[in-house]
This record gives C-alpha cells, sequence and structure tokens, in this order.
C-alpha cells in the first residue's frame, strides 16, 4: 500500500506539473499537454471512479442513496425530490473529467504507439473502465455524450452530441464483450501491479483472466439493468456472458471481486481515501448527515438482518465521528413508532425517509407541548450534563443527558468504522451481485447455471458475509455482545445469518430484486439504479407526499420512566407537515438533472436529448422524473 500511495502521489504532481513541462515544444496543439505516462492515468480513473469526498458525499450520500431508499441524509435534497446543480453535477463532472479525459487520452497515446499489438490489452483494460465509468453517468442521468466523449480534449469537440441511453448500453456490450475477447487471446503486456490498484497484486496472467471475469460479470449487470426496456436483447446478453468461458466474479477474495482499496496516506488530496467514507468521518467540510434507510433499517429489525450489526450505529461526537457502544440496552431489531402510532423507546431510530420539513425528518413527539426531536449524534462532551425544557422562564421539566435518554434519541447512522470508513474497499463489482443476477434470470426463465433458489441463496450468503471479511470489527463485536447482554439471544453472527437464509421464502422476481437492494447499502448508483428499472416497495409505507403525518403528544411524567421497546400510550396525537411534493409533484425521481453548465454551453445538443426522452413518459411535473430507457 505504500508503495501505491507513493506511485500516486509522483502521479498527481505529473497531472498538475505536465501543463507547463517543455511548454515551448508543444507545437500539434497547443491546447493538449505532454503525453503523460498512461499507467499512472490508469490508476487515476480507477480512484476516480470511485470518487473522493466532494463528490460522493454529494451524488451517493445526498442524492442517490436517498431517492434509492438505501440511505437517508440530512441534506434533504434528494429524498425531498429537489433541484439543487451543486449537488447533482458533482459526479457528471468528475468522471466526464477526470476518467473520459484521462481514459480517452490514455487511448490516444496507447494506440498511436502500439507497434506490434504492444498495446492491445492495455487498450482492452482501459475500454472495461471506460464503460464501468459511462454505466454511471447513464444509469444517472440518462442519455449521455458517448460516440463523441472525450473528444474536447484531444479533439476540440467542446459541444458532443447526446446518444440515446438504448444506444450507450448497446455500445457499451459491444466494448465489454471485445475487450474480454482482447484478454483471453492477446498476448500482450498488462498495466502491471505498479498501475493497477484493482488486479495489479497479481501475475500477468492472472491480471488478464480477471479483467475479463470483470468485463463478463459487467455484461451481466448491464444486460439485466436493460431487461425492463428489450427484454429479447437483455436476455441474449445475460446468457452469453452466463456461459462465456471468461466465468464471472464468484467470491470476496482479492483476485476474484473487482475491489479499490483505500488507504488515509499518500497520494493527491481525496482520492486515495473512501469518498463516501470520508465525507462520514468529517474530512470533507463537516459531517455528511448520513443515515440508515428507513425501509432497509425497518426490514432489517423484521427480519433480525445481522448486517446491520455493521451498517447501523448511533453516532458520537467526541475526538471525531465514531461509532457509540455507549447505550446500557442495545436490542437493534426493535422497531421504532410510525407515524399514527405511539412512541416506543428504541435505540435505532430511522430518519423518516422522504420527510422534507424539520420536524417530519427527525420528529419524535410533543412533550410538555414541546416539540422533542432525535439528535442527528451524541454530543460526547455534554453526557452527563443537567438540561432544562424551558416555555419562557417557566422549566416544564428536567432531564439528564446521559445514555439512558440519549439511545432513545438518536438517529440510526451510517457505522463510519465499517461501511462509512476512510479505508473501506469501493466495491466496483462484488460476488453477491453475480448471484443475485443469476437468480432474477432464472426466475425469468432465462438459460443460465443453477436456480432461481440456489443463486439467490448463494448471493444472501456471499452479502452477508462480505461484512466481517472487509470491515472493521470494533463495534460489531460491541454490539453484538451488548444485544446479548440484553435480550439473551447467544446466537453468533454466522448462525443470525444461517436463519435469516433460511426464512427467505420462495425466490420471486421482486424478492430477488429486493434481497439485491438490500446488498447495496451504501452504494446509492447501484441502488437506484435497481430501483429505477424494478419499482420496488422500498419507500416509506403508506405515506402520500403531499399530506401531513400525526406523531404523539406527551407530559414527562408519563414517559420519563419507560419501559424499552414498550408503546407509551400518548395523551393524544397532532399532525406535521411531511413532504411538500418538490419539483416534481411528490412523484420520486426517475434521474438526476443534467449539470447547468451543459444546459448553457451545449444547449442545442441537451434539449434535443431532452426532448428525445420525453418519449419515455414522466408522471411527475419536471424533467427530473422523466422516465430512462431502462426505468419501468
Amino acid at each position: 500500500m505504500k508503495k501505491l500511495n507513493i506511485l500516486l502521489f509522483i502521479a498527481g504532481i505529473l497531472m498538475t506539473t505536465a501543463c507547463t513541462d517543455d511548454f515551448d515544444s508543444i507545437n500539434d496543439n497547443p491546447n493538449r499537454v505532454e503525453e503523460l505516462e498512461p499507467g499512472f492515468q490508469f490508476g487515476k480513473i480507477q480512484l476516480m471512479y470511485a470518487g473522493n469526498g466532494h463528490e460522493e458525499w454529494r451524488g451517493n450520500l445526498i442524492m442517490t442513496g436517498p431517492i434509492a431508499g438505501i440511505t437517508q441524509c440530512g441534506y434533504r435534497n434528494g429524498q425531498a425530490f429537489g433541484l439543487a446543480d451543486g449537488f447533482t453535477e458533482a459526479k457528471w463532472t468528475a468522471v466526464y473529467t477526470n476518467v473520459m479525459k484521462d481514459g480517452f487520452d490514455m487511448l490516444r497515446t496507447l494506440e498511436g504507439d502500439n507497434t506490434d499489438d504492444v498495446n492491445t490489452v492495455k487498450i482492452a483494460q482501459t475500454n472495461i473502465m471506460l464503460q464501468l465509468g459511462f454505466q454511471r453517468l447513464t444509469d444517472m442521468y440518462g442519455d449521455i455524450p458517448y460516440t463523441d466523449a472525450g473528444a474536447g480534449y484531444n479533439d476540440l469537440l467542446f459541444y458532443p452530441a447526446y446518444d440515446s441511453q438504448e444506444d450507450v448500453y448497446k455500445g457499451m456490450v459491444a466494448k465489454l464483450q471485445d475487450a474480454r475477447n482482447t484478454l483471453l487471446s492477446d498476448d500482450g503486456e498488462v498495466f502491471g501491479g505498479r498501475y493497477d490498484i484493482i488486479f495489479g497484486h497479481l501475475d500477468a496472467a492472472e491480471q488478464k483472466e480477471a479483467w475479463a471475469r470483470l468485463a463478463n460479470s459487467v455484461l451481466l449487470r448491464i444486460g439485466m439493468r436493460a431487461s425492463s426496456a428489450d427484454a429479447a436483447w437483455a436476455k441474449t446478453v445475460v446468457e452469453e456472458a452466463a456461459a462465456h468461458s471468461a466465468g464471472f466474479i464468484t467470491n470476496y477474495t482479492n483476485d476474484n471481486s473487482a475491489m479499490v482499496n483505500h488507504s488515509t496516506v499518500g497520494g493527491p488530496w481525496g482520492i486515495h481515501e473512501n469518498g463516501s467514507g470520508s465525507a462520514i468521518n468529517g474530512q470533507v467540510g463537516g459531517f455528511a448527515y448520513a443515515f440508515v434507510g428507513e425501509e432497509y433499517l425497518r426490514l432489517a429489525q423484521q427480519n433480525e438482518d445481522p448486517r446491520l450489526f455493521y451498517t447501523a450505529c448511533q453516532v458520537i461526537n467526541q475526538d471525531g465521528f465514531k461509532a457509540w457502544t455507549g447505550q446500557t440496552h442495545f436490542n437493534p431489531f426493535e422497531e421504532a413508532a410510525r407515524p399514527g402510532e405511539a412512541w416506543k423507546p428504541v435505540v435505532f431510530n430511522p430518519e423518516k425517509g422522504g420527510g422534507d420539513e424539520s420536524f417530519s425528518v427527525r420528529g419524535l413527539m410533543k412533550v410538555e407541548g414541546v416539540n422533542v426531536f432525535t439528535d442527528w449524534f451524541v454530543t460526547g462532551g455534554n453526557l452527563g450534563n443537567e438540561v432544562e425544557v424551558k416555555d419562557g422562564d417557566n422549566v416544564l421539566y428536567t432531564y439528564t443527558y446521559d445514555a439512558e435518554y440519549a439511545q432513545y434519541r438518536t438517529l440510526c447512522a451510517v457505522n463510519p468504522e465499517t461501511v462509512g470508513s476512510r479505508t473501506a474497499p469501493t466495491i466496483v463489482y462484488g460476488a453477491d451481485e453475480s448471484y443475485f443476477i443469476l437468480a432474477e434470470a432464472a426466475a425469468k426463465g432465462w438459460a443460465v447455471p443453477g436456480n432461481a433458489a440456489t443463486n439467490l441463496a448463494k448471493a444472501v450468503e456471499l452479502s452477508i458475509a462480505k461484512y466481517p471479511a472487509l470491515y472493521d470489527n470494533n463495534s460489531p463485536s460491541a454490539y453484538i455482545k451488548k444485544y446479548e447482554e440484553t435480550t439473551g439471544d447467544t446466537r453468533a453472527y454466522e448462525d443470525m445469518a444461517a436463519d435469516y437464509i433460511a426464512n427467505l421464502g420462495v425466490a420471486t422476481e421482486e424478492t430477488i430484486q429486493l434481497e439485491r437492494w438490500k446488498s447495496l447499502f451504501l452504494n446509492g448508483y447501484e441502488a437506484f439504479a435497481l430501483w429505477n428499472r424494478t419499482e420496488l416497495a422500498v419507500t416509506p409505507t403508506g405515506i402520500s407526499y403531499d399530506t401531513n403525518i400525526e406523531l404523539p403528544e406527551y407530559k414527562w411524567d408519563d414517559i420519563k420512566d419507560a419501559i424499552p421497546g414498550v408503546e407509551q400510550t400518548p395523551d393524544a396525537f397532532f399532525s406535521t407537515p411531511y413532504h411538500n411534493g418538490g419539483v416534481t409533484g411528490g412523484v420520486r425521481p426517475r434521474r438526476l438533472d443534467y449539470p447547468d453548465r451543459e444546459r448553457i454551453n451545449n444547449t442545442t445538443n441537451i434539449n434535443e436529448a431532452m426532448e428525445r426522452q420525453k418519449a419515455y413518459g414522466n408522471a411527475g411535473d419536471n424533467f427530473i422524473s422523466t422516465k430512462m430507457w431502462i426505468s419501468k
């Protein structure tokens, strides 16, 4: 890892100084820099695909995660169905400015120096990374520049035409199949361990096989994602990839699953560590306010999903943002009241999915006529303080801000020490995804290995097992111990996993899709694309976006000694606003909006693309509720 960090730091210096080195000798195009070492660029595009804290906070934590319902965020633009260019343009800018620019510049260099096909394998590796970038962009925005992408940097084509999403999908499949086949048949050089962050630790032959396997696995993903749009074509793509000799990703090891490993030291700022983890741990400009999705949390509680010990926590702000383990009563499977129900003290309270107003997001109740909010996190420096709740100068009630109080009034957050860590790996493609796709394909009657039930069980087994294999175990171990002390349940994590798998039920398409959605925790991009294709019922249950919600009222003496997990009979209920409908008239967005600068600078092409996409249908009041080609 130290070697990697040093190399990336050198690469960063090269990238920032190349514009001035030998400037006078650049004659063929004064807007193009001297050639960069393609290997350094290859490492860079892998890290930039994973994303730094700036765009992951915006694209993943604020926008796609909450729209998909897999996570929530205190910055409510995504779940409120709003428009904010500063949030929605971030991933577009990152991928086009970095992945595409460097990727296509690499191709120019590699193809221009490909005597005796020495660079053919490297070209194939580069094309696979480019298709991953295109897939991320089209699944977020719809129609995108594909044929003309990257031409601005080298060819001065600054106003690219937009390809239809269908053409992008079919173009990606052709590129991936060609790259896969090249890797299996060509004896050219690979980028190797100095530059390949994902598979560089393997020997040359193993790297070719691994990249071919990744290409084939992404073909499975792309094929299934097109299944609502063109089922016949999707079936052909999935069946071909499933039967191909390249194989597909089948386990969570560094020589099989495709992951970008991260470090907190070395490299240009921001791209060496996990971008979402960087934001969640306050390294980008404060606490990211990332919380567990409400329906994810409730489903995990109802099914005693052991992944909850890794994905969720209550955060404490004390020398940084950490998983708080100071609870005196800990049962993460006790479900909080829904709106309209009596309050009961539980340790994992959700931020209300879809809430727009501050009180609808984290309001619990009124006590002595005063609104009581859940806290975003436990303020470590305040533990033990006496607090007076007043109406003017009149003291209504007094409480001690200690574990007994805070544990029932703090939101359930993404764990900053496990999945939300600065060093958590970015899973480009994991083994569980392969088996979820094969399970759904089998349920559709397509010709793939295995059947729906066995593939689903394997997918869920891999999804649950990846947490102790990939993430820090300190807070999960503490939580499992506290859970045992609280409830007497002595099952180990593996035993809970076995029980969960045994209760999966019939492997219908909807069941498979729902379990796949659960497996994508903290990967808002893929969770959003999955929801967009399927319209899974993972949005807040029983709440219309244009109505108020009902919350309970209490007297302090009636609830100050409330028993954990027991409903507290209210004196009354009161009504509070829930969601204003955003810009879509209450329709969940099917895409992120194009960047403002694209609308300003590439007006003709973007207007043509937006007009073309109207044909997919729109149940709402804004372009962001317009369906994509992949949408159900």
